[in-house]
């Protein structure tokens, strides 16, 4: 711009008296080595630099006359209102110099909305105080004042990353404010409009730091919407969505990165800072239960975190249990161990979760025992893991009771990698999931190895060693209520990234993890909503014992269990003996006579069991069973065939003790 310096006294239209405007410091005044207190100074963002001289007294007021101070009302500028009725296009310096403002802000204020609207930005800079230390005087200059300090420039090194530009050029351009003995308002005692460089234009200029800044408003909406899983560049687009186009937000993407920083920094320690969160909510959850382990230098190494909610579904639910630890999107990539199991819904569910330094026998025995007392020593009765070894002797020694079951996704994914050979993966997964009897899965598996050539294979040899712990012909009888793999947790893990991004650290991680979880809760009530809203439409030949099924199991498990009808329809009741206490039902298939079913029904307790285990494996009846109730004409499901778990009242227990407490 071509406007030159003004002063005070140009604007009474006294030339002579423009130099003293500012009167220049002597040398003691500058601290006795002759540098000027207002040399360059500050930074890019507008940090107040203190000059350190105490007790200067500016003279500027000498150099106004009475008549600056006529029509003093109409020229005051107090604050965001008055500001927005001035043409900052249009005022002149000069016209400038009459505003007089209530504090330093608004001063600074004024100076960046002209700023912003003739193609440049400002900062704070040098200060002065009084005898009494308290601030008289203020700088504010253009942002490219000053030049860049020759200790930040390295000259002929190479550097990792390209260096930043170098926006400084030593403009003068500057705007002092003093305080007013009288009055106490904060008047301009100098101005200097003259740039050593090109204005931006509209355009440009609302991206420089200077006009950028994210209000509370704004923070406190990013940060919700942070909390409910949304990304930063999704953010972003909604606000730029809201503004009317990016030019209209007063800020950019970076920025909103560099405020999530910010906040991550103030909140202090990382280790400590997680504490202090998990420490807040079980102020406000009682039944919450954190165990932590330290080492000898007091760092963080497992941390182990488990809700009240999560107890109590453990207590209703916890007949099985898989332990996944395959997840690692953390800032300190650290395995990520979580407890589940399925609700009433066939629905996954979380017990616990661990943040774990490592994965040797020692942290899983240390990470089970915490699973154990916060679940008051309640055991497992059935694990599912994915066969790390640490793990496996872990749970022998802490749950020495609970049978032990490998993950069929990872035995399958291992046979493809050891052996790369598709026919083995497809007949192993068929020896391993049908429903065979023993010797069907022995006839099956011997037949496979030699047709393969694999009988000298040491990986196959190894993997039959551990046949009790994969194949449905050996498990069958202990109950994993559909539980077969650990994959179930790749559900949870995907919903996970809609929540946790790789550069979250602890607290952010397991904050995000907690809402995660509570989301996956909400499901439940919806589906509790389905399962009493309405009636399913009947299929099977057999309406009575359908409609049964459907009022006392929820839906989900409903529909898991209505095939059953009709595979009743197949077998047929060959022979019938009774004795005292039970009624014996021998059942087999007309296209299959070798195989045949024994179906025990016990009249006093009006249960039955089936050699098949079917019931004690899924907890729900076989097609055996069900072509018995036919073959005795019941219409009605007892109750001996529906547990509580698979029920639509699993949760009374747990309404009752709460409505108690």
């Amino acid at each position: 711009m071509s406007v030159n310096a003004i002063s005070a006294q140009d604007c009474m239209e006294e030339e002579s008296a423009a130099d003293e405007c500012y009167r220049p410091l002597s040398a003691e005044e500058k601290g006795g080595d002759g540098t000027d207190a207002f040399g360059p100074g500050g930074d890019e963002f507008g940090d107040e630099v203190d000059d350190g001289e105490l007790g200067v007294k500016s003279d500027a007021e000498e150099n106004f006359g009475d008549s600056f101070f006529d029509n003093w009302e109409e020229r005051a500028l107090d604050g965001v209102a008055e500001l927005r009725c001035v043409n900052f296009k249009e005022i002149t310096a000069k016209e400038s110099m009459m505003c007089h403002f209530p504090d330093r802000s608004v001063a600074f204020l004024f100076y960046s909305l002209y700023a912003k609207m003739n193609g440049f930005a400002v900062r704070k800079n040098k200060i002065r105080r009084n005898v009494r230390n308290e601030i008289t005087q203020q700088e504010f200059v253009c942002f490219r004042q000053g030049f860049k300090g020759m200790g930040s420039v390295n000259y002929g090194m190479r550097h990792k990353h390209e260096p930043k530009a170098e926006t400084r050029c030593g403009c003068e351009a500057e705007m002092r404010v003093h305080v007013h003995s009288e009055s106490g308002r904060w008047i301009i005692s100098y101005f200097q409009d003259f740039h050593n460089h090109e204005m931006l234009d509209d355009r440009l200029t609302f991206m420089l730091p200077g006009h950028r800044k994210m209000d509370a408003a704004a923070l406190e909406q990013m940060n919700m919407m942070l909390r409910v899983g949304i990304k930063t560049p999704q953010i972003y687009s909604s606000f730029v969505q809201t503004a009317g186009g990016f030019q209209n937000l007063p800020f950019l993407k970076r920025d909103m990165y560099n405020q999530i920083g910010k906040q991550r920094r103030i909140i202090g320690g990382d280790a400590t800072a997680c504490l202090k969160f998990l420490e807040s909510t079980a102020q406000a959850n009682p039944g919450m239960f954190v165990r932590y382990l330290a080492d000898k230098d007091g760092r963080l190494v497992h941390l182990f975190w488990s809700d009240n909610c999560s107890q109590l579904d453990y207590d209703l639910f916890g007949d099985v249990v898989a332990f996944d630890a395959t997840y690692r999107k953390n800032k300190y990539m650290c395995p990520l161990v979580v407890f589940s199991g399925v609700n009433h819904h066939n629905q996954m569910i979380v017990f616990a979760a661990v943040l774990v330094a490592n994965e040797n026998e020692q942290t899983y025995t240390w990470l089970l025992q915490q699973f154990l007392d916060a679940m008051e020593s309640k055991a497992p009765g059935c694990v599912i893991t994915d066969g790390h070894g640490a793990m496996k002797k872990a749970i022998e020694a802490v749950f020495p009771e609970a049978y032990h079951r490998l993950c069929a996704w990872h035995l399958l994914r291992n046979s493809t990698s050891n052996l790369s050979n598709p026919r083995f993966t497809s007949k192993f997964k068929k020896c391993m999931l049908f429903d065979y009897e023993v010797w069907e899965f022995e006839d099956h598996w011997h037949y496979m190895v030699d047709a393969l050539g694999l009988s000298d294979n040491q990986w196959v040899s190894d993997l039959y060693s551990r046949r009790r712990m994969w194949a449905t012909a050996h498990i069958r009888g202990n109950f994993f209520g559909g539980f077969r793999t650990t994959s179930r947790c790749e559900g949870l893990h995907s919903m996970l990234g809609k929540f946790v991004q790789s550069r979250h650290n602890l607290r952010d991680f397991v904050e995000q993890f907690m809402r995660c979880i509570s989301q996956m809760r909400s499901r439940e009530a919806h589906s509790d909503l389905l399962s009493v809203v309405g009636e399913p439409v009947l299929q099977s030949p057999f309406h009575d014992l359908e409609r049964s099924a459907a009022k006392k199991l929820t839906r989900a498990i409903f529909f898991n269990f209505r095939p059953m009808f009709f595979r009743a329809c197949t077998p047929k009741v060959r022979t019938h003996t009774w004795t005292q206490t039970s009624d014996t039902f021998t059942l087999c298939r007309s296209a299959n006579v070798r195989r045949e079913w024994q179906v025990c029904h016990y009249s006093d307790s009006n249960s039955f069991k089936c050699s098949c285990l079917r019931m004690e494996s899924l907890g729900i009846p076989c097609d055996h069973i069900v072509a018995v109730l036919v073959h005795l004409e019941m219409t009605d499901i007892p109750d001996s065939l529906v547990l509580d778990r698979w029920s639509k009242s699993a949760r009374s227990v747990v309404t009752k003790l709460n409505l108690r407490t």
